[in-house]
C-alpha cells in the first residue's frame, strides 16, 4: 500500500540551512543540502586555497597541501611539491641560540617548533641558512598570500607524516600525481654539525648539516 508522506525528514530534507546551496523541502523549512565535495580537515585529505578540504580535487578550487597533522587541536599541511632542491641545511657549523639541541631520533621526534626553529635560523642570516629561507619564501601557484606563513618543518611534525605516510602519499597521488619519494630537511638540530631530516624509507634521520637535500614546507591551518 502507497502512502503520500509530507514528513521532510522521511523524503531527505534534513538540514535547518544550507551553506552551499540546496533544495528546500515543500511541506516544511527544511533542506537538502547540495554537496560540495568537502570534507573535514584530517590526515590526507586535499587542502584548498579557501581554507576547505576534500578527498578529490574540486572543479575551481586551488590545491596548495595535504593534511599531514592533525593532534592536540592543532592542523598543518604539507605543500604538494618541494620548494627547493640541492641545498644545505646551513652554510656554518654553528650551535644556534633558540633552537633546542636534541642528541637522539627519539628525542628530536618530540620537537614540534616548525616555525620557531626557521625564525631562529632566519635571525642568522638567510645567506647562511638558504634551507630556512626557501620554507619561508615559498607560496603555491595560486596562493601567492600564504607567503610568510610556511615552515621548515620540525622532526616531531615529519614524524607524524611517517605515521601516516599512506594517507598523505594516496592524497597526493591523486592530486599531482606523485608520492614523498625524496628525503627533506627538518628544523630540528642535533648539534653543531647534525641537523635531522625525513627520509621517505627511514623516516626521521640524522645527517651532516653540509648535505644538500630538497626543502618541503609545512603550513599551519
Amino acid at each position: 500500500q502507497c502512502v503520500v508522506t509530507q514528513d521532510c525528514a522521511t523524503l531527505g530534507y534534513t538540514e535547518t540551512s544550507c551553506q552551499n546551496g540546496g533544495i528546500k523541502c515543500p511541506f516544511g523549512n527544511y533542506w537538502a543540502c547540495k554537496n560540495d565535495g568537502t570534507t573535514d580537515c584530517t590526515y590526507g585529505t586535499i587542502y584548498f586555497s579557501d581554507g576547505s578540504c576534500g578527498e578529490q580535487l574540486i572543479k575551481g578550487k586551488t590545491a596548495i597541501g595535504v593534511v599531514a597533522y592533525d593532534e592536540n587541536n592543532e592542523k598543518w599541511i604539507i605543500a604538494m611539491e618541494n620548494a627547493k632542491t640541492g641545498l644545505r641545511w646551513s652554510e656554518e657549523y654553528v650551535d644556534i641560540p633558540g633552537i633546542t639541541n636534541y642528541a637522539s631520533k627519539d628525542t628530536a621526534i618530540t620537537d614540534f617548533k616548525s616555525c620557531e626553529n626557521t625564525e631562529a635560523m632566519l635571525a642568522r642570516g638567510e645567506y647562511n641558512y638558504y634551507s630556512a629561507a626557501a620554507a619561508k619564501n615559498y607560496a603555491p601557484a595560486g596562493a601567492e598570500n600564504t607567503k610568510g606563513k610556511w615552515c621548515l618543518p620540525a622532526a616531531g611534525i615529519l614524524q607524524m607524516v611517517t605515521n601516516h605516510k599512506t594517507e598523505i602519499d594516496e592524497a597526493l597521488s591523486r592530486a599531482v600525481g606523485e608520492r614523498l619519494n625524496t628525503g627533506f630537511w627538518s628544523s630540528t638540530m642535533r648539534n653543531s654539525y647534525y641537523a635531522y631530516d625525513w627520509d621517505f624509507s627511514q623516516g626521521v634521520n640524522v645527517v651532516s648539516k653540509q648535505v644538500t637535500q630538497p626543502v618541503r614546507p609545512i603550513m599551519k591551518i
